[in-house]
């Protein structure tokens, strides 16, 4: 009889149940790794299995990939791996050890997921990946650089969402028609205070010497990349979706935001779009985007105009010398972009947002920064790394961006 992979990972990830089971009904905590059943137990599990012995010549078991197991030796049980079920093999030792609790985020060579895998007997000088979606919010924010942990500008009580005659779009400056040699009314403008605090966001981890040095690849270069790329993409979606209390605060949460309710529960709809263009001041219109996730734009497929003309429309884009062609959607003009994980889920607030995000204001105060240690865990020969940056972000203008609500209903 042959053992599929999926039997035997299935047997392997019972037995090891059984063993946490056992602790638990014990009394006794998870503190430790738990130990991987001996040899015995797999016997045992075989034959609870009615897998008999015999299958391979001498008592062997072989499985489809062309593993061999031998149930009769304690001292090797494995007596040849396919390079399928060595990887599955390895795979399973972290999860043993892992199944009670994960105890430390430590990168090390006995551990695959960990960064095993970057050491192996054959190895391709490549490490496979795919990529996160680029920064939406970086590339069209405006930056100012800070010196201390503060940043403060004066700024124009301003509102632009506001057209009526109490208050204009000059911060209190009006102009009043007189008669010649008449009194003149007295205007000045008011004035705001926007200010900027450096927030901290830092990572860490430790790698084992021996995995730095026996990696097929740099490993410090790969890590100070995937760091500065989780750098950006984290800061990113706070910038969307940051409550600002110790970190910057983010378009959604900001009570200032212009809003529009929706018209229906988990959907966005044409009259919601055009409800937030409507809404939005025609100041920020010429660099306006729209940010939704994928799940937002299929929705809006089906999604028709009062022509009956679709609301999401798709061009193709052709850079110069006809290099880069790649698809655009816009909707009433202006441009749609894919802001997968960043933005909020289908049907609730914040789910589309239409905007000039020149108007957002990121204060760096220290730019992603990299550090290593080889003193702090020496006589575990680890090194450690600490990712560090300081900034904060927040809307210069509230009114320069419109939120759909979870509320149903008029605005």
């Amino acid at each position: 009889m042959k053992l599929t992979k999926e039997e035997l990972d299935q047997m392997i990830k019972d037995s090891v149940k059984a063993q946490v089971d056992a602790i638990r009904a014990s009394g006794q905590t998870l503190d430790g790794e738990v130990q991987v059943a001996t040899t015995a137990d797999l016997k045992q599990t075989l034959m609870d299995m009615g897998v008999g012995y015999g299958t391979q010549g001498n008592g062997y078991l072989v499985t489809e990939s062309g593993s061999i197991i031998n149930p009769g030796s304690n001292n090797r049980p494995w007596v040849r791996l396919s390079p399928e079920m060595e990887n599955f093999a390895n795979a399973m030792k972290v999860y043993i050890a892992s199944e009670g609790r994960v105890l430390e985020k430590v990168l090390e060579e006995q551990s695959d997921p960990a960064g095993g895998y970057l050491v192996p007997e054959e190895f391709q000088a490549v490490l496979v990946q795919y990529d996160t979606e680029p920064a939406v919010v970086w590339p069209r924010a405006t930056i100012w650089p800070m010196n201390t942990d503060k940043l403060g500008m004066p700024k124009l009580k301003q509102r632009p969402d506001d057209d009526s005659d109490a208050f204009d779009h000059f911060a209190g400056v009006s102009f009043v028609w007189t008669q010649e040699g008449g009194e003149k009314t007295e205007t000045e403008p008011e004035f705001e205070f926007l200010e900027l605090v450096a927030h901290e966001l830092s990572g860490y981890t430790e790698i084992t010497d021996t995995l730095i040095e026996d990696s097929a690849i740099n490993v410090m270069n790969f890590l100070t990349n995937l760091f500065r790329r989780a750098y950006v993409w984290y800061t990113d979606r706070t910038f969307i979706r940051g409550n600002g209390a110790r970190q910057p605060l983010g378009v959604v949460q900001d009570p200032a935001v212009l809003t529009v309710n929706r018209q229906g529960a988990g959907a966005v709809v044409y009259t919601d779009i055009l409800g937030m263009d409507t809404k939005l001041p025609s100041v920020f219109e010429s660099r306006a985007v729209w940010m939704c996730g994928k799940d937002v734009m299929n929705n809006l497929r089906n999604e028709r105009d009062n022509n009956n003309q679709p609301v999401l429309q798709q061009f193709y884009h052709i850079g110069p010398a006809g290099i880069g062609m790649k698809m655009v959607d816009y909707m009433l003009g202006y441009p749609v972009v894919r802001t997968d994980s960043r933005t909020y889920p289908l049907g609730t607030k914040g789910d589309i947002i239409l905007g000039d995000w020149t108007w957002y204001y990121i204060g760096d105060r220290k730019r992603f920064t990299l550090d290593t240690s080889k003193h702090y865990k020496f006589r575990n020969n680890k090194t450690a790394i600490r990712v560090v940056g300081r900034l904060d972000g927040q809307p210069a203008f509230s009114e320069a961006f419109v939120v759909l609500d979870s509320v149903i209903g008029t605005s």
